[in-house]
Formats: C-alpha cells, sequence, structure tokens
C-alpha cells in the first residue's frame, strides 16, 4: 500500500498539472510563472552590487570570488583588461584596499538570464600605493548560472 505522502505527493502534482489544463498553461509558460518578477531581479542585482561593496572594503576575497564569475572581464578606467584572478589577487594582497565605496543612480535592465546594471561608484583608496579618489561610471553585467547571478564583464569612466 503506498505511504500517504507519496499519495499526496501525487495528489498535488495530479492537481497542479490539472490546474495548468483548465487554465490552457504550456508547461514554459507554467514555469514562467514561478520566475520571480523584473522588480525582484532588479533588487536582487542591486542587493549583489551592496554585497560586493562590503566585500571590497573587508577585501574578502572569499565572497568577491562568488560574487564574480570565473571567465569575468574588467576593462579599467585606463582602458586596461583585468580579470578576476587580477582582481581577486590585488584586493588578496593589498595592492588595492578600497577605502570607501559609494554607489549612487544604480539602475538595472533585465534580458532573461542576464541583468545589465548601470551606476555611478564614488570610491577612494590606495592603488599599489598611491592613493585614488573620484566618480566613475559603470556598467556591470551579470548573468544568471545554476540559480544564482554573477557578474561577467564591467567598464568604467571616469567623470570630471
Amino acid at each position: 500500500m503506498p505511504s500517504r505522502t507519496s499519495f499526496l505527493s501525487r495528489t498535488g502534482l495530479l492537481t497542479l498539472a490539472a490546474a495548468a489544463l483548465i487554465l490552457g498553461l504550456l508547461p514554459g509558460e507554467l514555469m514562467a510563472a514561478a520566475k520571480p518578477s523584473p522588480a525582484a531581479t532588479e533588487d536582487a542585482v542591486k542587493a549583489l552590487e551592496s554585497a560586493r561593496a562590503a566585500a571590497l572594503m573587508a577585501a574578502d576575497t572569499t565572497a568577491l570570488s562568488r560574487l564574480v564569475a570565473d571567465d569575468f572581464i574588467e576593462i579599467s578606467r585606463f582602458g586596461q583588461i583585468r580579470t578576476k584572478a587580477v582582481n581577486i589577487r590585488e584586493i588578496g594582497n593589498g595592492d588595492l584596499k578600497l577605502t570607501s565605496v559609494k554607489y549612487d543612480s544604480l539602475r538595472v535592465r533585465v534580458y532573461g538570464d542576464v541583468a545589465i546594471l548601470m551606476g555611478i561608484a564614488d570610491n577612494t583608496g590606495l592603488s599599489h600605493g598611491m592613493p585614488f579618489a573620484g566618480k566613475l561610471r559603470y556598467t556591470r553585467v551579470f548573468v544568471r548560472r545554476d540559480g544564482r547571478w554573477q557578474a561577467v564583464a564591467m567598464q568604467h569612466t571616469m567623470l570630471q
């Protein structure tokens, strides 16, 4: 005799399938209904950006590694190409030390499993012992892989 739990599980699945048929939903539409709203996704991406700022301030390379994809590429304010490995190494060994990270005018656009964040960063710190400060307009591209968002690209330009 089947257990009560398996009976309830089958009953629940049958009820969901029947409801989908009654409502005329196709499997893809049913899955889309379960995805977060664009506004919820925008908020989630902004929260990741805030988590990144906190990790930068703490020089937390473990947290930064989770937030950034292995294939991440950055185009710096000077036009240099920087990889995830370079960023993590410089933060970890102290060559890049941020003392202030502030974000303004953040906007997010979502295109399926791609989110583009644009905003202004006002950062201060030391790069290879030299102080820096100033505002940047930047774009960061996130991709949702295995159910989580990671940064895959970034480009920033100094503001006067």
